[in-house]
Order: structure tokens, then C-alpha cells, then sequence
């Protein structure tokens, strides 16, 4: 037996073992008045960024795809003991093979955002949400559940994977690295968590840069609802160069990405920091400041200084700032999010596996997508193992990545032909 199912046959047994002793009442917020009634303990909870309700909100209200909340609600005794946070989605359900999108089928999906546990995190409760989940689906209310990114350590990962039949389970869903950074009192102990060669590195494309800026080099940190505008033009300058245009992910001057910024600007979360050279926009690094954590968005840099190194000169700025409290600002943990990359790797402290975990409804509907799902996470597998062994994947990458960047170039920003990608879990 794996060891995810003998962590989830445990977690089962435990629960089953248990007195019922407790009265437990489980209801769905599906409206918007419902999910308010939920504030008082929703925000006394905590827990991240994408889970806050406004920011929940604002995306129902906001994304075309949304149609409706779908909060999950364990009450004990009366009392909410448990939310897992989620909304109803009719949207296109993207299977990837590498860059490449082979299935984009429509499909009504229950989507579970990330960190969408508030509240009592317990074995018994991830139990109580995953039943509840494949009764909503038996019930027609979706065709698939989403739970975006779940840690594997966690009980919701591991009883997500047990609990569905053979016919709904998700099959190994790919891990992605999920990066963070305990933030120091100095700079000086970042650069010495790195490799020598690293950290002389930074240092020389720091200086090379100040002396082709000839003294012009500055930062600028956007917070404001006031700002917006400045922050936009300048960073599209620069988003509509890189290779994240090329795959429709990243930063782009949107309704939907001027509304979640928007928001963190109300809410005092923006911080968005561009990097000049006089009056030009070379990187931006776009974050949002939640509690004592900050959660990084986007960034990127113009390819034309790419010999300086401008987005990690940006970084090590900026990350100074934070072993300082600059502007007053405390921050104690510095979140990279998912996906790997050399600059998180050199900056992180901490490093867990997560993944996404569909749940596939009955009938034909759920059948043919758990189809496309497990035909495209083997093929994904199998060539990522394969370009791996023979370690082509890193040069594959950059040629990809290049050829996005010229062509985003080329084409000044317009959209293209290409696959489409998420920006990061909204």
C-alpha cells in the first residue's frame, strides 16, 4: 500500500472509531447574502490570501466563468466549526501535455480555491468535505470538482484520493513545488544561504546595471487606487515583451487583473514594484501584502537588459526592503508560489509538493473527462521523464521561452494563436 493510502486508511479508521457525540450539520452557502453571513468567523479563522472572502468575492462577482458560490459549511454543536471554500464554474476544463493544451472540453466545475480550508482542519472534517463533495456531484450540481493545489501532506490531499470511487478518483495528479522564504534582518543572510558563484553573480549584474543607468536606476513601489493607471502602462510595457505573453499567462492590462488589483489596492494588500532606468520600465515584481506575508503575483523584465539580470536586481532589492521594514511594512514570509525556478531555489527555506486533485462526477460526462485527464497526465509524465533522463528539459524551456518572447515582441502584445495558460490559481 502507497503511502498516501495507508496515511488515508488511517485517517478513515480513526474517524470511524470516534463517539458520535457531537451534533454535526453540514450546509452550502450558494449565495452571496449566505456567504456574508459567514464573515465574522471567515475572517477570525485566517489563513491565505486567496481564501480571504473579499477577495473570494470579488472574483464570483468578477470572472465570466463564475456562476455562483459553493461554500461548504461544518457546523458542530450549532456553531460553524469548518468552511472549504469554492464557487460553481462553467468553463473550459484545460489538460495539458507540457505547454501544449490537447483538451479544452466545457464542463460545470466546483472549484475549490487554494488554501480553501478555514477553520478546523482536522482529519474528520477533510473526511466530512470530500463526501459532501461527491454528493453535490451525484446530485448534477457539477460534472467535476477542482481542489486547486492541496499540499500532499495534508488530510484533504490524501482522503481526496481515497474516498472517490475508482470511476471519480483523480489517478497521480502531477506535483508542483510550492517555494517560500522566511524573511531575515539582513540581506547579507540571503546571499549567504546561495552558492558563492550565485551570489557574486547578483552582485556584479547589480553594478553593471547602476553603471549602464549612469545613476538613472530606481524603484518605485505602487499602493494606491491612485496609482493604478501609472502601474499599468508601465508594466505592460514590459509584460507585452516576455515570454508569458506568448502563453496568455502573467501579467496583462485586463478587467479582470485591474480588478484584483484594484481590490489589494482598497484593501492596503498592493505592493508593486517597478524598476526604472530614468523614466523607463525595465522589471516589475507585482505582489500583495496579506497580514505578515507576501504573496507574490507576477513579474517580469524587458528582454533587451536580460544581460543584467533586471528581475533578480528587483528581487534583492526589494527583499532588502523587507529585512528592513521599509515604509513600515513587517513581513516575515515571502511566498513564491507554485512552479519551479532557479531564483526560487536559491531564495526558499521551505518547499512542499502540492497538486490539484479532480473529482470526477458520475456518468458519461465524468467518465470522458477523467478520460482526457489520465491520457494526458500519462503522456505528460512520460515526456517529462524522458526529455529529464536525457536532460534536454532546461534547454527546451529557454528555446520555448525565447521563441515566446521574440514573437510577443514582434507582435507587439496582441493576442495569438497559442495555448492558453492561468496566470497562477485565482
Amino acid at each position: 500500500m502507497s503511502s498516501v493510502a495507508s496515511a488515508a486508511q488511517t485517517f478513515v479508521e480513526q474517524i470511524a472509531s470516534r463517539k458520535a457525540d457531537e451534533n454535526i450539520e453540514i450546509c452550502v452557502a450558494r449565495s452571496l447574502e449566505e456567504v456574508d453571513e459567514l464573515r465574522e468567523c471567515w475572517n477570525a479563522w485566517g489563513g491565505h490570501r486567496d481564501s480571504d472572502i473579499d477577495f473570494f468575492l470579488m472574483i464570483v462577482e468578477s470572472y465570466a466563468e463564475a456562476l455562483r458560490p459553493h461554500v461548504i459549511v461544518i457546523k458542530r454543536n450549532g456553531a460553524p466549526d469548518a468552511i472549504l471554500i469554492g464557487r460553481l464554474e462553467r468553463k473550459r476544463i484545460t489538460f495539458n501535455v507540457g505547454y501544449l493544451n490537447v483538451f479544452r472540453p466545457w464542463a460545470n466545475c466546483l472549484t475549490f480555491v487554494y488554501g480553501a480550508i478555514r477553520g478546523n482542519e482536522s482529519a474528520e472534517n477533510a473526511q466530512i468535505f470530500i463526501r459532501e463533495i461527491l454528493n453535490c456531484l451525484e446530485r448534477g450540481e457539477a460534472n467535476i470538482a477542482l481542489l486547486e493545489f492541496v499540499p500532499t501532506e495534508s488530510p484533504l490531499y490524501q482522503l481526496g484520493l481515497k474516498l472517490p470511487g475508482i470511476f471519480s478518483r483523480d489517478a497521480n495528479p502531477p506535483l508542483q513545488k510550492h517555494d517560500m522564504m522566511q524573511v531575515p534582518q539582513s540581506i547579507e543572510d540571503v546571499y549567504r544561504r546561495m552558492s558563492g558563484s550565485r551570489g557574486k553573480h547578483i552582485r556584479s549584474s547589480a553594478r553593471k546595471l547602476q553603471a549602464h543607468a549612469d545613476g538613472a536606476l530606481k524603484i518605485v513601489c505602487y499602493r494606491n487606487p491612485s496609482d493604478l493607471d501609472r502601474l499599468f502602462r508601465d508594466a505592460e510595457a514590459i509584460a507585452k515583451q516576455t515570454y508569458q505573453r506568448g502563453l496568455r499567462a502573467g501579467f496583462s492590462d485586463t478587467d479582470d487583473i485591474r480588478k484584483r488589483l484594484d481590490l489589494a489596492a482598497k484593501k492596503g494588500w498592493l505592493r508593486a514594484n517597478l524598476l526604472y532606468i530614468g523614466d523607463r520600465p525595465v522589471a516589475f515584481w507585482i505582489g500583495m501584502l496579506y497580514g505578515e506575508r507576501f504573496v507574490s503575483e507576477y513579474m517580469g523584465y524587458d528582454p533587451e537588459f536580460r544581460q543584467f539580470s533586471p528581475g533578480m536586481v528587483l528581487i534583492m532589492r526589494v527583499i532588502e526592503g523587507f529585512c528592513v521594514r521599509v515604509d513600515g511594512d513587517i513581513v516575515t514570509e515571502l511566498d513564491f508560489g507554485l512552479g519551479h525556478a532557479e531564483y526560487k531555489a536559491a531564495l526558499c527555506t521551505k518547499t512542499w509538493d502540492e497538486a490539484p486533485i479532480y473529482i470526477f462526477g458520475p456518468g458519461l460526462t465524468g467518465l470522458y473527462l477523467k478520460s482526457l485527464r489520465t491520457a494526458t497526465s500519462m503522456a505528460d509524465k512520460a515526456a517529462r521523464k524522458t526529455l529529464e533522463s536525457t536532460q534536454l528539459l532546461p534547454r527546451l524551456k529557454k528555446i520555448w521561452r525565447t521563441r515566446l518572447s521574440s514573437g510577443a515582441r514582434h507582435d507587439g502584445g496582441r493576442e495569438r494563436n497559442i495555448p492558453e495558460q492561468s496566470d497562477r490559481r485565482p
